[in-house]
């Protein structure tokens, strides 16, 4: 199934997860914070349902379900209709471009990298997030894939396979940090690295 098909259809069920589990979205949120620049020009590519440009502020986002985008919209979010594969913006029109949890979803990293890469100022920055399969609970990411709507066509990947990707894709990384080591909905630590939780943030400047 296409990927703007499914949300558009289960948009509901996706922004109800971060409704029933609050402190776990919180670590996620804090990960992310703690990798973010200061930026005066940020857009968020596959802003979903906006749960993350509206706590930290990025007014403007790219998202092909249009379900999604609505509740983008609810929360104060600006949303163009778009992929990650052919953003719909000039060269160097941002400082900072935000893609959360969106790698999944895409068969190949190169395009959407490359695009990011476009779109952001002499050295830029690409703020990443995804969910790391070689960490522990990836083994359950894995065991319950084919039963999981959003997860069946996902493309997981380990920490090492993005940053490899980034490298191909002129990107230095400066920041890592990891979150959520369980699926207890508690607030989880923010530690610096990768390896162990299965939320992985990540900086990366235009070389």
């Amino acid at each position: 199934m296409n990927p703007s098909d499914l949300f558009d259809r289960l948009a509901n069920e996706y922004d109800q997860w971060f409704e029933d589990n609050p402190m776990i979205l919180a670590s996620e949120i804090e990960a992310v914070r703690q990798v973010t620049p200061s930026f005066a020009r940020a857009v968020e590519v596959g802003v979903g349902t906006g749960r993350f440009s509206e706590a930290l502020g990025v007014p403007l986002g790219v998202e092909p379900s249009f379900s999604m985008a609505r509740f983008a919209e609810n929360r104060g979010i600006t949303v163009v209709r778009g992929v990650a594969e052919a953003l719909p913006f000039h060269d160097a029109s941002f400082d900072t471009a935000f893609m959360i949890t969106v790698d999944c979803y895409l068969k190949s990293l190169a395009p959407a990298f490359a695009e990011c890469y476009r779109i952001l100022e002499p050295a830029g920055h690409l703020v990443i997030a995804h969910v790391d399969i070689d960490a522990p609970l990836g083994e359950v990411y894995r065991a319950e894939q084919e039963s999981d709507p959003f997860y069946r066509d996902a493309y997981f990947r380990g920490t090492g396979e993005v940053l490899r990707a980034l490298d191909d894709a002129g990107f230095e990384v400066q920041r890592i940090r990891q979150t959520v080591y369980s699926f207890e909905d508690i607030l989880h630590e923010v530690r610096p690295g990768h390896g162990e939780g299965v939320f992985v943030t990540l900086l990366a400047k235009k070389r």
